[in-house]
């Protein structure tokens, strides 16, 4: 796939090979993260692993920590029975996403890789309540949900004609999951194979299938929304890429979760890098140069510069019992704000 972006580099604009390398980018440090940060032969612990992905440049420290989840709860898993995985209190606070969304993945996919194709309604109900409890026994306090949500992920990556059986049964057992459940959809349809490379369409047709596969209106909001978190997060250096992306989006009825899922992921990037700012100043202006600046100040803009003065600070405060997290941008709700 490096070869064939090399070589689309001389039919397609700038950004579209930009996009297609910072995809590949966070794929590989996700998929191959013991190669990258070199582990030794004897595996080293969770904190340890954590410190080698923290040394990494920002962009490539974020997926790093996913893979090193994905990784090391691949292997943990096979040895003895998981608890308490990611509450080590070594393990920094601002490493809690990646971590129980690679470790969500990992647990997910490896629920349904015992099912088959074809699993019967006990067999999965089974299945989806013993996800639900790995998740919960390993999931620091507050971050519980950022791991359920990457059961739509999987399913959609793996087994995409299992999803409306995964989401009714996900909702069977707590309604608060289905919608968790879609915007991990969207996020998937982000990376699935037909939408990886960025051309012929490829913004379409993920949009398309955010509209065509979610069944009713909250589901579409988190499907839409979790498709925007991707995308953003993916080219945060590359604020351009966003704006043709919302440019393409006009006109859906839908900027309310495209400005939710684009604001949630600068949040998040906030959260994950404290030093790493400056990459968030264009997305914080008006006087951004872009096409259609009205477009940009509504859905990203004003939103943001919203959220970060008064969602933000209560996300991260030390957490209570029953108090929202950075954990709770993993669900749609409305971010945009009044302009009278």
């Amino acid at each position: 796939m490096q070869d064939s972006a090399h070589f689309m580099s001389a039919f397609l604009p700038g950004h579209e090979v930009r996009e297609v390398q910072n995809k590949l980018e966070a794929f590989r440090l996700f998929a191959y993260v013991d190669q990258k940060l070199k582990f030794p032969a004897d595996r080293p612990s969770l904190p340890e692993m954590v410190r080698l992905a923290e040394a990494l440049p920002p962009f490539q420290r974020i997926f790093a920590l996913e893979g090193v989840a994905h990784f090391y709860t691949s292997t943990a898993a096979t040895e003895t029975p998981m608890i308490h995985l990611l509450a080590d209190p070594e393990l920094p606070d601002n490493a809690m996403v990646p971590l129980h969304s690679g470790m969500g993945t990992t647990l997910a996919s490896a629920a349904l890789a015992r099912l088959g194709d074809s699993p019967s309604p006990a067999d999965l109900r089974k299945a989806l309540e013993d996800f639900f409890e790995l998740c919960h026994d390993n999931s620091r306090e507050g971050w519980y949900i950022n791991s359920i949500e990457a059961m739509g992920l999987a399913v959609r990556t793996l087994y995409p004609h299992l999803r409306m059986q995964v989401s009714e049964e996900m909702g069977e057992i707590d309604e608060a999951a289905q919608p968790l459940f879609w915007h991990g959809v969207g996020r998937a349809l982000y990376f699935v194979p037909m939408n990886f490379i960025t051309f012929g369409g490829s913004h379409e047709r993920a949009l398309r299938a955010a509209f065509e596969e979610a069944p009713t209106l909250e589901d579409r909001h988190n499907t839409v929304a979790g498709l925007a978190w991707a995308l953003t997060l993916v080219n945060i250096q590359h604020p351009i890429i966003l704006e043709t992306f919302l440019h393409m989006c006009r006109g859906t009825g839908l900027s309310a979760a495209l400005s939710n899922g684009v604001v949630s992921a600068l949040m998040v990037w906030r959260h994950m890098v404290p030093e790493g700012q400056e990459i968030l100043a264009p997305y914080l202006s008006s006087s951004t140069k872009v096409a259609s600046p009205a477009l940009w100040n509504d859905v990203v803009a004003m939103p943001a510069a919203h959220a970060f003065a008064e969602i933000f600070p209560a996300l991260t405060r030390p957490y209570e019992i029953g108090q929202p997290t950075i954990a709770n941008l993993f669900e749609y709700q409305d971010m945009r704000v009044s302009q009278a």
